[in-house]
């Protein structure tokens, strides 16, 4: 009999939990653990108005609403490529952006089937925009180093295509 009465108190604790939501997008270099970063993030826009390139927003998906997640910063490489300067990191005034922490990017390059190196045609367009050289095209398709590539953004720009994307790296 007790037994049945914890498993029915148990479900009806569970359904009364808010459901978490995780963050799908990328957050700014150097962010730190997300439970972590979640909890010192104050929302204040520092980093946002520190990013000398524009690629800092805050998270505003509607699957995002009334979640710890809304308005808290992601990176968006859009519009650019980030150059890890730093400044997001040291605008930072709760240290949920460390630069002890290193280039923690979470993002990872994606070759969609529209790559056009995939297809058998001459394409070396992401291959030329790579600072770090981890993409190589060949005639038999494009490869990516990941352990050389930093999730810069440059690629995706790079490509005329749409067949690069960047894709969040848990």
């Amino acid at each position: 009999m007790a037994h049945a009465l914890c498993r029915r108190l148990t479900r009806l604790w569970a359904r009364r939990r808010p459901r978490t939501i995780d963050c799908r997008e990328a957050r700014p270099p150097w962010a730190i653990e997300e439970s972590q970063f979640l909890a010192l993030c104050q929302r204040c826009d520092r980093c946002r108005q520190a990013c000398p390139r524009g690629l800092i927003k805050g998270a505003g998906g509607a699957e995002y609403l009334g979640s710890p997640v809304a308005g808290t910063p992601v990176l968006d490489l859009a519009c650019g490529q980030c150059s890890y300067c730093g400044s997001c990191a040291r605008a930072c005034p709760s240290g949920a952006l460390d630069l002890r922490y290193g280039r923690q990017v979470q993002t990872r390059v994606r070759i969609e089937a529209s790559c056009q190196a995939r297809q058998g045609f001459y394409c070396l367009l992401c291959e030329d925009a790579c600072p770090r050289q981890a993409i190589k095209a060949a005639p038999d398709g494009v490869t990516v180093n990941m352990v050389a590539c930093d999730g810069c953004g440059a690629c995706g720009l790079a490509c005329v295509y749409g067949a690069i994307s960047l894709v969040r790296q848990p």
